[in-house]
């Protein structure tokens, strides 16, 4: 072989081992799994994928004509899942963008309402759809940069608009009155503090049964991988929760704030220790009667999972055990999204949908999944 034939040759050999990986670059990464066999749920119950392809996927809701929404806060957009041939698969539509951060969402007065990071927004809703452009309802915290920039909203049985609004920093006294607390808000858009000292209830809901308002809150890091507990707590008007001064059972924070303690803080302890770290992001109850009576009026509460620890801690959903109306400890409903330390979802949201199935948010992957009992 003379040394243009060798020369041919060792070009052909480079290009052999190097073609594949060159025809895979701008190739779109594989669509995630959803890992249907991992995932437990108690018996009766039943699991599946009813959308796919919403990374971002947060909290949701439904419509009047009793269509799941969710607020998808990586693209800043609000999409709409009908199931229109009824296969239990649904056909994602945008119906808005622009909605910065969009993480919540609820219907009122036949306005549809968006929790974003400067403002909950609303627009009218006409017909099944957003009729117009969304407006400016109350303008929200915008300080940058902060830890917590999701915003939560509900309506509650008097009416009102309630807004959870999260920290801006792990641990620290707010320059913003309107931070660690849930605002209220009338008709008008005039707000003030219902409750304060959370330090980010990012998921909240009223008791169907009671109409008390029940939130998870999330603790802060640094203080190892077991404290402080995350919480669920009654949150009640003009009480005081706690932070920055105490965490968990009422004990006084180790990490140094710049103000004092006030003289006349009475802090509310949390109604339930929750592990550290397992990040609740929504806290809902179950509204429908397709599930058993023992779920019935239920709550749920998504956790969304570890990320300031080593450890995988949270990455379920749970229904927690209600004794004499306070929380009793809790039981598993799904789990599975972790497998020999690798994750492969994070729940996000709930949410009872108009068919009585409980619809759960996975934002890591993308997934909307559908919770049934007993025979569709």
């Amino acid at each position: 072989m003379n040394s243009d034939s060798r020369r041919r040759a060792a070009l052909a050999a480079i290009l052999v081992s190097v073609l594949p990986a060159i025809m895979g670059q701008g190739q779109p990464p594989a669509a995630p799994v959803a890992p249907l066999a991992d995932l437990v749920v108690p018996p009766g119950f039943k699991i599946s994928v009813f959308a796919s392809g919403l990374i971002g996927a947060r909290l949701m809701t439904v419509s009047p004509e009793g269509v799941l929404l969710v607020a998808r806060r990586r693209t800043h957009e609000v999409v709409a899942l009908p199931d229109k041939n009824k296969d239990g698969i649904a056909e994602p539509e945008v119906i808005l963008t622009g909605q910065t951060n969009a993480h919540s969402l609820a219907f009122r007065g036949g306005y549809l309402y968006i929790a974003t990071t400067p403002a909950v927004m609303r627009v009218r809703w006409t017909n099944g759809a957003p009729d117009g452009t969304p407006s400016v309802f109350v303008d929200l915290p915008t300080s940058t940069p902060a830890v917590h920039t999701s915003r939560t909203l509900n309506f509650g049985p008097d009416g009102r608009l309630y807004v959870s609004i999260g920290s801006s920093c792990d641990v620290c006294t707010e320059g913003d009155p309107r931070r660690t607390t849930i605002q209220v808000y009338d008709a008008d858009g005039k707000g003030r503090p219902f409750a304060t000292g959370l330090r980010n209830a990012n998921g909240f809901d009223f008791d169907p049964a009671t109409g008390r308002l029940w939130a998870g809150d999330n603790g802060q890091d640094g203080l190892g991988p077991d404290f402080p507990p995350d919480e669920i707590n009654l949150v009640e008007e003009g009480r005081h929760y706690g932070f920055p001064f105490f965490i968990g059972n009422n004990r006084p924070n180790p990490t140094p704030v710049t103000e004092s303690v006030p003289a006349s803080l009475s802090p509310v302890a949390p109604a339930l220790e929750l592990p550290a770290h397992v990040a609740s992001t929504d806290v809902r109850f179950y509204t429908g009667t397709q599930f058993p009576s023992a779920y019935r009026n239920a709550m749920f509460l998504a956790m969304h999972g570890s990320t300031a620890i080593p450890a995988k801690v949270g990455y379920k959903v749970i229904r927690v055990r209600m004794k004499g109306g306070r929380p009793d400890g809790f039981d598993d409903f799904v789990t599975g999204w972790v497998k020999d330390g690798v994750v492969s979802g994070r729940p996000a949201g709930l949410a009872t949908g108009a068919d009585g199935a409980l619809y759960i948010s996975d934002d890591n992957k993308g997934f909307i999944y559908r919770i049934s009992y007993g025979a569709r």
